[in-house]
């Protein structure tokens, strides 16, 4: 596979680095250890985002902020003209094909553009593989990695040695696997319900029509199967009644007219009686259906089920107010204003776990007792039970008086989402006080039907049982097939469920077992490396011997040490200081990262020795340089390392010119100025600053004459070997230019009164007066205590003519290039 080192980075108008026009570029070696320096405030941690914003689309510190802060609109920096950040990366295959370049822009609108000046064909594709957890590392990363959970351990590791994808595949799997994910987004529960419903409808639906069916033919069936033989067997019934032969004919019992055969019968008999008779049938017919069945049992009890589950949930998870403390203590969790995950910002506690777990896990409590909410809401509005309560309360024959209704105030509590239980519970009472009063009407009914039928001749009251129970044979027959429609499509949902749930349990447990294997076998893979690196960085302490164990029937890692001070399977977490446990995290990440095999062959690193003492920065320094570069080691990887440590400085300004260490020092004024690198050379910033100044730019040219300035003196201590004060080599910080000119003065002089200085008189005065008081008058004045007039373009011109007369006063004749003036050795020194 062909992978990747980072040779350039160029960066305009994004975060900390304004550079209007002059992107601040940054160049590494593939075979070196590429270190970057700068004091706090100058642009590293840009250069750190600039590659997460390049490479992932976001950064996290600004990602982690809450929405009414707007970290999107700090991607840009604020302060460049053009209101657009780019960055460029140039990549190297390792396989020596051509460099390729890839630009990523943010416009003012917040559009992302990704293009390859280079002409690479899949540029997207490219960033996209460099998204390896190795690739980009800071200090929070390794102090995660030791204190996160066993689980997240696990599944950190698992980006790193390569397997992230296969660890997301596993978390969608056992996602898609959950019961409660199951039941709530495939909606079994109440499939099942319906399932429920539906039968019990059908079998209401055939008890009917056995019943209609024994009262039309005086015969008796157990069930209505053979529909074609009882169809025919009602309809000849029917055809057969005198007053309906004439209705019935060219018909059958599945298309009779009930309205042409009550009008045919009342046509041939006693008109105010049979309409009489005829109104108390069709109200004891409209009562009877009123029935509450075993369906509407069953669908009350799921619901009185389904609310217990929801309060049972409520009771563990507490009141709801308490949601937003929650996701307001877990937002600011990981934050600038929070950084702890072991103690409480509410109670200021510590915690025994991770809190961003368990706030997590809190939340995502909440979150259930919403999905069961609306599950019991949905099942409340697909409930016949209530439906049949609000036709009971409708009913004109029952007369219930509308203030007493409940079924309608329930319903419209469903559709809210907001069900009590104690609504529910009131359905089945009131079910049961109306159906005592549907059985009194019916009772009723039937003894005024059976009064008046004596007084109709036989033949008609006869005739008008048949028309009433033709009219509920033929209407059964029509909900039997509905309802079994229903039914048969609820139970092929079911079994196509059924199918899923038992394939995607198998494909959980198998992809489960392939991911352990695999994983546990990356893990012995770099097993023997992270258990000698850990000695080599902690040189001089004692071996602990970190271990990885992999949980078998899980993604969980433990991390212990197999010998701390005798006792074996110790706890890494709990006993080891923070920066034994960031000797552990960089063993394992710098294994992991050099056996690794995809596309990114570069790893960078920002601040990592934060908590190692000086012995031991050293010591991780030495692995990376000797052990696990490239060029070092045939499989191994490009370091860039990213760092403020005034002690690292000097370690990498004595390697930074040998052939296996790349240094570069950040100079500059972010957000307004620009940020350069000491590698770009004086010269680039002087004409800059010429060019800007030239066009009457003065505010952005005035901050790189600064600069300019800061780097010639820095430039002619360092090369001369100019003494200076503890503060100057210990404390970057506190430098000024007086602290510069000072030094350089004070030298002079003193090798001067020692009559071994090498300038010359003119350059001595020089020094000493002519040039540095310029100097000093112009730029000290206004820099330092802010005094004196707002310089103009032609002022700081002459400026940096002065700076560069100052610097000239401390070079000699080139003895081999005749013409040409170099810097002495020293103050005492000339080159030969």
């Amino acid at each position: 596979m062909r992978r990747y080192f980072l040779v350039q980075m160029a960066v305009e108008g994004f975060r900390g680095i304004n550079n209007n026009g002059d992107p601040l570029t940054l160049k590494f070696k593939p075979d070196c250890i590429n270190s970057v320096y700068a004091n706090n405030g100058v642009g590293k941690t840009s250069i750190f985002e600039a590659l997460q914003f390049a490479i992932y689309g976001k950064i996290p510190r600004l990602t982690a902020l809450q929405g009414a802060e707007q970290g999107d609109s700090y991607i840009i920096n604020r302060f460049h003209p053009g209101k657009k950040a780019t960055i460029e990366l140039k990549l190297r295959p390792d396989d020596g094909s051509a460099d390729v370049t890839v630009l990523v822009t943010r416009d003012a609108s917040g559009f992302r553009a990704i293009s390859s000046p280079s002409g690479h064909p899949r540029h997207e594709h490219l960033l996209r593989s460099l998204q390896e957890d190795f690739v980009l590392v800071d200090y929070k990363t390794f102090a995660g990695f030791i204190d996160n959970t066993a689980l997240l351990r696990g599944r950190s590791f698992s980006a790193l040695i390569g397997l992230s994808q296969y660890s997301n595949l596993r978390q969608a799997i056992e996602g898609a696997n959950n019961t409660a994910t199951l039941r709530n987004d495939l909606g079994i529960k109440v499939l099942n319900v319906n399932i429920e419903t539906y039968s019990a409808g059908v079998a209401d639906a055939k008890r009917k029509i056995i019943e209609a069916y024994e009262a039309l033919t005086g015969h008796t069936i157990d069930k209505p199967d053979d529909r074609a033989t009882l169809e025919a067997t009602v309809t000849n019934v029917l055809t057969e009644i005198g007053s309906l032969k004439e209705v019935m004919t060219g018909r059958t019992v599945t298309d009779f007219d009930h309205k042409a055969a009550v009008a045919a019968l009342e046509n041939s008999s006693d008109s105010a009686n049979r309409l009489k008779l005829q109104k108390m049938q069709e109200d004891r017919t409209a009562v009877r259906e009123l029935s509450f069945s075993e369906e509407h049992a069953f669908q009350l009890t799921a619901l009185e089920a389904a609310a217990k589950e929801r309060d049972e949930a409520l009771a563990k998870v507490g009141h709801a107010d308490l949601l937003s403390l929650l996701k307001g203590a877990a937002t600011a969790l990981g934050t600038p204003a929070w950084p702890h995950d072991d103690i409480c910002p509410v109670c200021d506690l510590p915690q025994d776990q991770s809190l961003k777990v368990r706030l997590e896990n809190k939340i995502a409590a909440y979150d259930a007792v919403k999905e069961l909410e609306a599950e019991l809401a949905k099942l409340c509005l697909g409930c016949s039970a209530i439906e049949m309560l609000s036709k009971l309360e409708s009913a004109a024959a029952l007369a219930v008086p509308i203030e007493e209704h409940i079924a309608v105030g329930l319903l419209k509590s469903a559709k809210s989402g907001h069900v009590k239980t104690d609504d529910i519970a009131q359905v089945k009472a009131r079910i049961e006080t109306l159906t005592a009063l549907r059985d009194e009407k019916v009772a009723t009914l039937e003894s005024d039907i059976n009064s008046l039928e004596p007084s109709l001749p036989p033949s008609v009251a006869a005739a008008a049982r048949a028309i009433e129970n033709a009219k509920t044979f033929r209407d059964e027959l029509a909900t039997l097939d509905q309802v079994g429609v229903k039914l048969a499509e609820a139970q092929r949902a079911m079994a196509k469920i059924d199918r899923w749930v038992k394939f995607i349990k198998a494909a959980d447990k198998s992809f489960a077992d392939a991911e352990n294997k695999l994983s546990g076998e990356r893990l012995t893979e770099i097993e023997t490396s992270y258990k000698a690196l850990f000695p080599m960085i902690m040189r001089g302490g004692p071996d602990l011997k970190p271990h990885l164990s992999r949980a078998e029937k899980s993604e969980n890692i433990d991390l212990s040490l197999s010998d701390f001070h005798g006792e074996t399977g110790v706890n890494a977490r709990a006993v080891l200081s923070e920066g034994y446990r960031n000797a552990v995290a960089a063993s394992i990440f710098l294994s992991a990262a050099v056996k690794h095999s995809r596309p990114p062959r570069f790893m960078v690193l920002d601040d990592i020795t934060s908590s190692f003492d000086g012995g031991h920065q050293y010591n991780l320094m030495n692995v990376l340089l000797r052990d696990l570069r490239f060029g070092a080691h045939t499989d191994g990887i490009q370091f860039v390392l990213l760092s403020h440590d005034s002690a690292l400085e000097k370690y990498f300004d004595r390697l930074g010119g040998t052939k296996e260490w790349h240094h570069q020092k950040l100079q500059g004024m972010p957000p307004t100025g620009a940020v350069q690198t000491s590698a770009n050379g004086a010269d680039r910033l002087k004409t800059r600053a010429i060019d800007l100044l030239s066009q009457g730019s003065v505010d952005i040219g005035a901050p790189l004459v600064r600069q300019y300035l800061e780097y010639k003196l820095g430039y002619i201590i360092s090369k001369l070997e100019i003494p200076v004060p503890p503060d100057y080599a210990t404390r970057p910080d506190s430098r000024t230019l007086s602290t510069y000119f000072n030094a350089i003065t004070r030298a002079t002089t003193l090798y001067d009164k020692a009559g071994e200085c090498v300038l010359d008189v003119a350059q001595k005065a020089a020094v000493k007066q002519t040039h540095a008081t310029s100097i000093i008058a112009n730029c000290i004045a206004h820099y330092e205590t802010s005094a004196g007039q707002p310089f103009t373009a032609h002022m700081l011109l002459g400026l940096i003519q002065d700076i560069d007369a100052y610097a000239d006063n401390f070079k000699q004749n080139d003895p081999n290039n005749p013409g040409q003036r170099i810097f002495y050795r020293r103050l005492d020194k000339l080159h030969a």
